[in-house]
């Protein structure tokens, strides 16, 4: 998920500026194509959207900044189950190395964009990506690997340059003169990371049993199998007797505590990922302090709060 910005707003705020000062040309200038009813409406509607999108930066960052203040930062090793938050350095999983796309640099996690300049000056995308690789995060009680997929990625490491279409590098001061300009995050192994998201836990026993369901589970199965129980039928005659009955139902439970000793042995493995819920971001912020990343928040929302009543404001002057 990418993070909403209010630079649409301050966009749509820019176009207003601009077409009240089109509509003050003087008159000997040459013709607007714009009539002054249409202007005005272009003007009512772009202050409607950015007032619009200013009250939905509000909730949006209000709603982010209010979890992470009700919610309780825990420790991995003992963590419950569910919506939470986590500090801790990011770490490697075992495996291949990862390495930004651009720089080449080893990492844990990157996200970067090819920007081609065009004939007008305007920068244009020609090629985005984010990492998709699962790394850790290790808070000095246990790991927690993190699946990245759309988290909120906030304060993140990030270079911009200019180069040719290979990537090397030029010296163009504010990009004037360059062809491409690249730009590149990255969370570095070892760095500081402060994330809330759906934690789980898998392997071992997280809950007590039940070996009298999981028994009758095995011999339902086992009842659909006619070989499975022609290995019961001793006196073959067809048929399971009582007795050959119970012999099958202890091998059932013999079988179910052999699997719940080998379950119990599994380690416990600690994942946190996107909760899928709106209402739940997942947001992974490159620094610690909890503080830190509230205030951040707050401030977009009182940004978002100004643009909203600016633009509301407006609007209804113009309307009244």
């Amino acid at each position: 998920m990418r993070e909403f910005s209010p630079k649409v707003g301050l966009l749509l705020v820019a176009v207003w500026i601009g077409l009240i000062a089109l509509g003050r040309q003087p008159h000997a200038a040459a013709p607007t194509t714009l009539s002054p009813a249409l202007l005005y409406w272009v003007i009512l509607a772009a202050l409607a959207v950015a007032s619009g999108i200013g009250f939905y930066g509000v909730l949006h960052y209000g709603r982010r900044a209010w979890r992470l203040a009700d919610t309780p930062i825990a420790r991995i090793r003992s963590a419950p189950q569910g919506y939470i938050e986590l500090y801790g350095r990011a770490s490697l999983l075992p495996g291949p190395p990862i390495l930004a796309p651009l720089s080449y640099l080893p990492c844990a996690w990157y996200r970067y964009r090819v920007e081609e300049r065009s004939s007008n000056g305007r920068w244009w995308r020609v090629d985005a990506g984010d990492s998709d690789n699962l790394f850790a995060l290790d808070d000095g009680t246990a790991q927690c690997v993190i699946d990245p997929e759309g988290a909120d990625f906030v304060k993140t490491r990030r270079d911009v340059w200019y180069g040719s279409a290979s990537g090397a590098r030029t010296h163009a001061l504010w990009g004037i003169g360059a062809a491409y300009r690249y730009t590149e995050q990255r969370i570095l192994p070892g760095e500081e990371l402060h994330v809330i998201g759906c934690f789980r836990t898998v392997g071992g026993l997280r809950d007590a049993p039940d070996t009298k369901r999981e028994v009758a589970d095995l011999l339902e199965r086992w009842k659909r199998d006619p070989q499975r129980m022609a290995l019961f039928d001793r006196n073959r005659n067809g048929r399971i007797d009582p007795e050959e009955w119970e012999a099958a139902r202890r091998a059932a439970h013999r079988q179910v505590q052999k699997e719940q000793l080998q379950q119990a042995a599994d380690p416990d493995v600690h994942l946190l990922a996107d909760p899928a819920d709106p209402a739940r971001p997942f947001v992974i912020a490159a620094f610690r302090e909890e503080g830190r990343l509230i205030r951040y928040f707050q401030w977009r929302a009182a940004g978002c709060l100004l643009l909203a009543l600016l633009a509301g404001g407006l609007l209804l002057t113009l309307s009244s």
